[in-house]
């Protein structure tokens, strides 16, 4: 991380879905953008994968490819790359970047990952309980990059129900963590908020349903030593939503 920066950029780019189309957006905008890196979200899988996911030897092979052609398209930006595996993802894919449970150095900041979703449960491949997260022992670091969104907030509340259907163990990890929350699945509840000295964002998704051409940013001071902003853009209408530290300009 250069010290005597003024800012470091992080992209973040939500649940795919195996929406090229909407993710090459992304990316072309993004070549647009000075940007250090890119997070993604997790939930890779196209209805391709879904069709098929209940038989794992095949579908796991066809997520692989899923994944590894976003991941080339990501390349292309020539900036490393972090992310973790959705619900709709199997747990186990060993490919470069994957940071669940894991710390990963990204363009100087400590990433750490979780991903998979709960506490619900409706048989997607990785699924997991309140507890088995409250059992995690989450190191020190800049950047959260959960899949699912802390629970009782604006990030992982239905459109059609006024029901809030995220993880009350990520928020607990939220509420301790001083740096950026950054997460998705979700789809509907894009947006920012910040909870105690966390400032979160869920980036929404690409593909069905509720998807938009969209992409989140977190912004880092290496002098402050800090988080100073995420934002939320949607790129068809320049809307912005946003949290930040400071009235620093973004």
């Amino acid at each position: 991380m250069d010290a005597h920066a003024d800012e470091i950029t992080l992209a973040v780019i939500g649940d795919v879905h195996g929406e090229l189309y909407n993710l090459k957006k992304v990316v072309d905008h993004l070549a647009t953008v000075p940007i250090a890196a890119v997070l993604l979200v997790g939930d890779f899988g196209s209805a391709q994968y879904e069709l098929s996911r209940w038989k794992r030897d095949s579908s796991h092979d066809i997520l692989v490819k899923e994944v590894q052609r976003i991941l080339e398209l990501v390349a292309g930006l020539g900036v490393p790359a972090a992310w973790v595996p959705g619900n709709h993802d199997h747990k186990e894919i060993e490919l470069p970047g994957n940071c669940d449970r894991r710390i990963l150095e990204v363009a100087g900041l400590r990433v750490y990952g979780i991903g998979g979703s709960g506490p619900g449960r409706f048989g997607f491949p990785y699924e997991w309980d309140e507890e088995e997260i409250r059992a995690l022992d989450v190191p020190r670091c800049d950047v959260i990059l959960s899949h699912t969104p802390p629970a009782r907030t604006p990030l992982d509340k239905l459109f059609h129900a006024d029901k809030h259907v995220g993880s009350e163990a990520v928020r607990e990890i939220a509420e301790r963590h001083r740096g950026a929350m950054v997460s998705g699945h979700i789809h509907e509840a894009h947006g920012t908020l910040r909870l105690n000295d966390c400032l979160c964002m869920n980036v929404g998704s690409l593909g069905d349903p509720y998807g938009m051409i969209q992409v989140g940013y977190v912004r880092y001071s290496p002098r402050r030593g800090d988080c100073v902003a995420v934002v939320h853009e949607n790129l068809l209408t320049g809307k912005q939503k946003s949290e930040r530290r400071s009235s620093s300009p973004l």
